[in-house]
């Protein structure tokens, strides 16, 4: 998004979440669509759509984002379909969560293994749109974020950052020990066996051929604080997603005409003397004066109409009706 935040919404719980949808915008666009949501959720339960008018400008751009998208990519289930979203999103988490682990068990971390976990733990964070996440789930963000500010300091202070690395248990720690007296084992061991492409050690952080916006991104030191993981687990395994109701998308009511036009009147026709009597002639009815709204007040008319929605998604009634009421209050009613 081109708008600058403006300062009221350069806070974590905001920022991250548009920071990373604009670097995944054009190769995922449904990430993209999640992060907006999530920032324009932020920005309403917390009320700093009115915090300033230009919060409340940058409420209506990300609102009018979210709808063009949900309308030119009506298609892509991972958008419209909230089920489906939510497996997209966890998907996409984990895939950027191994990538920086990878790095991790192969003590081979840099500055971009710092950004990549932050950036998973920003990603894991959006299932929060679906309800609590698993402990599978909070676990990974807390080792992400802990481990994105473990990465950073070191470097600040000049350190080696896989030198302070924790320790990941392995999936074959439980070796059985073999009899080297076993014909067998002596088959396995007696001649060296082809190398395989799954013996070959990974180099950097894991990237695929095609570098991600993430990998070309300038890291910066995460915004909030962030709590350290246990030094001997590896995270708990991914859990199949259990899709619960989400904040329903923002639905926006019709737009208003700029403006409005009074309805015309005309008047009745004469009513025709039944006798010949002389009657005065009816008086001409008075002209109704058209409402006057200029198109400021419209504007903010609807801003208010659509924050109102907003926060009737998050079951605020109180925020809900005082929204409404300013709607009415711009109209010109009281």
């Amino acid at each position: 998004m081109a708008e600058q935040l403006p300062p009221e919404l350069k806070i974590p719980e905001i920022s991250r979440f548009i920071n990373r949808a604009n670097q995944v915008r054009t190769y995922k666009p449904a990430i993209a669509y999640w992060c907006d949501y999530r920032a324009l959720n932020q920005i309403v339960s917390k009320g700093l759509h009115s915090a300033s008018p230009a919060c409340g400008e940058y409420a209506a751009v990300l609102i009018e984002r979210l709808e063009n998208t949900k309308t030119e990519r009506a298609d892509d289930d991972a958008i419209v379909d909230n089920a489906a979203g939510q497996a997209y999103v966890e998907q996409f988490a984990q895939e950027t969560f191994d990538r920086a682990e990878r790095t991790l068990r192969a003590n081979k971390v840099t500055r971009q293994t710092a950004d990549t976990f932050d950036a998973a733990a920003t990603f894991f964070d959006l299932t929060h749109e679906w309800g609590t996440p698993e402990p599978a789930i909070l676990q990974k963000i807390k080792f992400s974020k802990w481990n994105a500010a473990r990465i950073l300091k070191a470097i600040r202070e000049g350190n080696d950052p896989n030198d302070s690395n924790p320790k990941l248990e392995n999936d074959d720690d439980d070796v059985v020990e073999l009899d080297p007296n076993d014909p067998e084992v002596q088959r396995l061991t007696g001649a060296p066996q082809p190398v395989t492409i799954q013996d070959v050690p990974e180099t950097g952080d894991g990237m695929t051929s095609e570098p991600s916006p993430i990998a070309q991104a300038d890291m910066q030191a995460p915004g909030e604080p962030y709590a350290p993981s246990p030094m001997t687990m590896s995270p708990a395994p991914p859990q199949p997603p259990h899709p619960v109701p989400p904040t329903q998308p923002i639905d926006l009511p019709p737009t208003m005409s700029p403006d409005v036009v009074a309805p015309s009147w005309n008047p009745p026709p004469p009513v025709p003397a039944p006798i010949p009597v002389s009657y005065p002639p009816p008086s001409a009815p008075a002209t109704v004066p058209a409402p006057v709204s200029n198109h400021r007040d419209l504007n903010q008319a609807q801003k208010h109409a659509k924050w109102a929605i907003s926060a009737l998604n998050f079951d605020d009634v109180p925020t809900a009706v005082q929204e409404l009421r300013n709607a009415l209050a711009a109209l010109g009613e009281s």
